[in-house]
């Protein structure tokens, strides 16, 4: 069955190419793409990148689970839930450069954008335009940096750490 995933919000773009933005996650994701593969499996074959990608996969679901036997021992095996993606959405030139200025941003510039927000985000979320003005952000980059953060997402308003009870 052939799954098609539309991407209308141009945000999504942001997690759709952050995706496959190393090595590791682009054979991790085609590997899965071939079908189901246990965590096992991906681990002894990338380490701990492979348990990475597939929280960032989890978080826009960009892959299923289910739980298989192997070697007597039940663990979690992944594979892709989207065969292609159809990208229907436009943008002005300013807001594609928001985006791809978040797309292209380097890991080691994104990781210190993520550690300025962890700072600003309470343990029960904070509203995400007070986010935004206090990183002098737009809206578009802020919604761009939660498409690609794994520590950060949107609950309403708010945003909220990824994992929390929140």
């Amino acid at each position: 069955m052939k799954r098609v995933k539309l991407i209308n919000d141009p945000a999504d773009l942001v997690s759709l190419f952050h995706s496959v933005d190393s090595d590791a996650r682009r054979e991790i994701l085609s590997l899965l793409s071939q079908g189901w593969t246990a965590i096992s499996v991906l681990t002894e074959q990338f380490g701990d990148e492979a348990n990475a990608a597939i929280s960032f996969f989890e978080k826009f679901k960009l892959v299923e689970s289910r739980w298989e036997v192997k070697d007597s021992k039940p663990q979690k095996a992944y594979r892709t839930f989207y065969n292609a993606f159809q990208i229907s959405s436009s943008l002005s030139f300013d807001e594609a450069q928001e985006l791809l200025t978040i797309v292209l941003m380097t890991n080691r510039k994104f990781a210190s954008v993520e550690k300025k927000m962890d700072k600003l985000v309470s343990d029960e979320g904070t509203f995400a335009n007070d986010v935004s003005r206090k990183l002098n952000l737009t809206n578009l980059q802020l919604k761009g940096i939660m498409k690609r953060s794994s520590q950060f997402d949107f609950k309403g308003h708010n945003i909220v750490r990824v994992g929390g009870e929140n």
